[in-house]
C-alpha cells in the first residue's frame, strides 16, 4: 500500500514537471512568426534577452511602416497556471481558432508582434488579417492590404470570442495603431562615454610618453659625464 502511494505521487510529479518548468514569458530567444505561411513571411516578431543581437529580418520588413506605426489587432493574454502548458505561444492553434471563427484563411492571418509585460504576467499578440481582395498585394504590405482591425475586433466581440483563445485566457482585445518595438532603439550614451574615456586615455598616454622622452633627453644633455672636457 505504501509503495503504491509513493509510486502514484512520483508519477503525478513527473507528469506535472513539464507544466511547472514551462512558461511563455520572458522570451529567452528571438521568436519567429509565420513560418507556416512561407519563407517570405517568416520573420522575428519578438526579441529575446537584451544580450541577443537585434535580428536582421524583423517583421517590419513585411510592412510599409515607420516608427512602428501600423494598424493591427492587439490581444492581451493572461498568463496564469493554464498557460504553463506552453513554453512558447501556440501560433498555429491561435491562427486556427481565429481563422475558423472569423471564416478567414489561416494563411491570411499574419502575426506581427509578440511581447511580454514588465511583470511577465501578460502576453500581447498583435496581428493583421489579409484582405481577400488584396491577394495580389506584395511585400511590403500597406494598411489597405488588410481587413480593417476595427472590423476584426467587432466580429470577435459579436461572436463572444473574448474569453479564451488557444487555451489562453484573454484579458483584452483592442485596435492598436502602434506596434511593440522590435528593432530596438540603441542607446548610444554608454558607447559615447566609453569612446570619450578611450580617447582621453590615449591622449594622456601620449602626453606622458612625450614628457618621459623629454625628461630623458634633458638628463642626457646635462649628464655630468657629458659636461667633462
Amino acid at each position: 500500500m505504501f509503495f503504491s502511494k509513493m509510486y502514484l505521487r512520483w508519477t503525478l510529479l513527473v507528469l506535472y514537471l513539464p507544466f511547472i518548468a514551462a512558461e511563455i514569458c520572458p522570451f529567452e530567444n528571438h521568436t519567429v512568426c509565420n513560418e507556416e505561411i512561407d519563407s517570405a513571411h517568416a520573420c522575428v516578431c519578438a526579441l529575446g534577452t537584451p544580450e541577443s543581437p537585434v535580428p536582421e529580418r524583423s517583421c517590419n520588413l513585411l510592412l510599409d511602416i515607420q516608427d512602428d506605426e501600423f494598424p493591427a489587432v492587439s490581444v492581451t493574454f493572461k498568463l496564469d497556471e493554464t498557460s504553463k502548458m506552453y513554453d512558447t505561444f501556440p501560433q498555429e492553434k491561435f491562427k486556427e481558432e481565429i481563422g475558423s471563427s472569423l471564416k478567414e484563411d489561416e494563411e491570411n492571418i499574419i502575426i506581427l508582434r509578440q511581447g511580454c509585460s514588465e511583470e511577465n504576467d501578460q502576453l500581447i499578440v498583435q496581428f493583421v488579417v489579409k484582405d481577400k481582395n488584396a491577394q495580389d498585394a506584395e511585400i511590403p504590405y500597406k494598411p489597405d492590404d488588410f481587413i480593417s482591425p476595427e472590423i476584426i475586433v467587432n466580429k470577435m466581440k459579436v461572436i463572444g470570442f473574448l474569453s479564451q483563445i488557444a487555451d489562453l485566457d484573454v484579458d483584452e482585445t483592442e485596435v492598436t495603431d502602434t506596434l511593440i518595438e522590435i528593432d530596438g532603439n540603441v542607446d548610444n550614451t554608454l558607447l559615447f562615454v566609453q569612446g570619450v574615456i578611450v580617447v582621453a586615455v590615449i591622449i594622456i598616454t601620449c602626453i606622458l610618453a612625450m614628457w618621459i622622452a623629454c625628461r630623458k633627453s634633458e638628463e642626457q644633455e646635462y649628464s655630468p659625464d657629458l659636461q667633462k672636457p
